[in-house]
């Protein structure tokens, strides 16, 4: 029969099987340890069988004590009580089909490793300990008896429990409607206030009320004078306020002067990191004698600044899952730094577009139509998977923007959304890795027998439209214009391992490149042949 020793308190538990001599004692490696000065190092050895536990004293200093008397040695049944020194222990029989002998084993091992229960306490749930705050604290609204005034220290103590688990609770709210709500909720529990409103500063600086309420529940908008919540946010400081009955312009419908009574109000800040103020907090009472007063400010300052903290953060969560959605769109096109560039500055891809100075490259294999006629339609998709991921990495190396893949041409731009001093420079650099990169796939596809490419690039500098083009169904951020179109068609007369730019493209490196001369070409589009330079390898 298994049995199982608990403390008066239950705070300590073992068990104990049956032919296994244990000894209890205060030393850590003890098969049972308990740690306690009135145990002896080695107090008593304690074996079960089928019939009970047998109990021999080890000499201990303090004793071993059955029914009152001191032992040495003792016989133990179920629902018995010893005591080791002054440590109390009710014996406790337990079910073999409740021990698990690996469970068991774990407890032992654990024992012996000196891993003890002192003590166990309950642990509330956070809503449950802030139920508990509220009613320790004895705040307006959070119980409903009387309790003996605490001491200054008690009370400090109680209200510093209180706001912990304010700010717990606030912390776990998830969007900013549901955090206003409770911070208007908490504000009527901790204060016998009337009304309670929120407002918040816009991104032009301008107060916009968020939220009001009145105790009843109801919304119940009130009118903030516009020179206290200025006095407020300038100077970051907590006002009390004393308007006049016969002042109704603060008030909604002239509801203070209907009542006859002087409205008492008060407004904290919301700081929040950096001292930056996100906004006020109002509350006002009407209720005859209970002025809002000097502590609850107090109480209302910390409140507001715990309010400010949750807010703030909710926002830079929201900020942190929009920049990582922007990112995971565009990482796509962008280099991963670029995109993280947009994604923290979105207003880079302001929609409706605007006109940018830009780079394009257009890089085409030559001859791939009937390169293509001749492969299965899988091996055409792994060629050009295996084309289009080298070029794509050298566009971003690079720091360029991957426009797209038509066919088999791929079309890249440096200046937009987002441009650099070197875009020209960059865009030439990315265009020789480019053929470097053709030159080790031909000379890997060469090893396993699949056929050579060689490609053609057009480069080409000058303003041009950027912005979001295509249908409501699907859009896409590009860039169009006559630079665009100058680049494609340089890349159509480009050889095989060939780079053309134009005059506008050399005019505007910003580094030294080699170059080299080429006849001037008429292009559609050009009333006369242009100048075109050829990029030396």
């Amino acid at each position: 029969m298994p049995y199982r020793l608990v403390t008066s308190d239950g705070n300590v538990q073992f068990e104990l099987r049956p032919g296994m001599p244990m000894v209890l004692g205060r030393a850590l490696n003890s098969d049972l340890p308990v740690l306690d000065p009135t145990i002896s190092r080695r107090h008593a050895e304690l074996t079960a069988d089928a019939t009970g536990i047998g109990v021999r004293d080890l000499g201990s200093s303090n004793g071993t004590f059955v029914a009152g008397a001191r032992v040495t040695t003792a016989r133990l049944a179920g629902g018995d009580h010893i005591t080791f020194g002054k440590v109390h222990f009710e014996v406790r029989e337990l079910s073999p089909m409740l021990v698990d002998d690996a469970s068991a084993e774990n407890v032992r091992r654990a024992a012996r490793a000196g891993t003890t229960i002192i003590r166990q306490v309950p642990v509330p749930d956070a809503d449950q300990a802030l139920e508990l705050a509220l009613r320790a604290s004895g705040v307006h609204e959070a119980i409903g008896e009387r309790r003996p005034p605490a001491t200054a220290a008690e009370h400090d103590r109680l209200k510093l429990t209180l706001l912990l688990e304010i700010s717990k609770a606030l912390t776990r709210t998830a969007d900013e409607g549901s955090l206003l709500e409770k911070m208007v909720h908490f504000t009527f529990r901790l204060l016998d206030v009337r009304h309670v409103s929120i407002l918040l500063l816009d991104d032009a600086g301008a107060l916009v009320p968020r939220i009001a309420r009145a105790r009843d529940g109801e919304s119940s908008p009130v009118a903030v004078a516009p020179s206290l919540a200025r006095t407020v946010i300038a100077q970051k400081v907590a006002v009390l306020s004393d308007v006049p009955a016969d002042d109704a312009r603060a008030t909604p419908s002239g509801a203070a002067a209907a009542d006859g009574l002087s409205r008492h109000a008060a407004c904290a800040p919301l700081i929040a990191g950096e001292g930056r103020v996100l906004g006020v907090l109002y509350v006002d009472s009407l209720t005859p004698g209970a002025p809002v007063s000097d502590e609850d400010l107090d109480f209302l300052v910390s409140f507001a600044g715990i309010g400010a903290v949750a807010l703030d953060n909710i926002r830079a969560a929201a900020r942190i899952r929009a920049e990582a959605r922007i990112r995971d769109n565009f990482e796509r096109f962008f280099t991963p730094q670029l995109a993280a560039r947009i994604a923290a500055s979105p207003q880079a891809l302001g929609l409706g577009g605007e006109r940018r100075t830009v780079s394009v490259l257009f890089a085409d294999i030559r001859g791939f139509t009937e390169l293509a006629a001749r492969m299965a339609p899988d091996e055409t998709a792994r060629f050009l998977t295996e084309y289009f991921s080298e070029m794509v990495e050298c566009v971003f190396r690079h720091g360029g923007t991957l426009d797209k893949f038509i066919g088999d041409a791929v079309m890249a731009q440096w200046g937009a959304p987002i441009s650099a001093p070197d875009d020209a420079d960059r865009a030439l650099e990315a265009s020789l890795e480019m053929l470097q990169a053709v030159d080790r796939l031909n000379a890997r596809w060469r090893r396993e027998g699949r056929p050579e490419i060689k490609v053609g690039i057009g480069l080409s500098h000058g303003e041009a439209f950027a912005g979001y083009l295509g249908s409501e169904r699907r859009l896409e951020y590009t860039v169009i214009g006559d630079t665009i179109n100058t680049g494609s068609r340089l890349c159509a007369w480009a050889e095989g391992g060939e780079i053309l730019l134009t005059r506008a493209m050399r005019d505007a490196f910003t580094r030294p490149h080699a170059l080299g001369d080429r006849p001037p070409l008429s292009l559609r589009g050009k009333a006369s042949p242009i100048t075109v330079y050829r990029a030396l390898r």
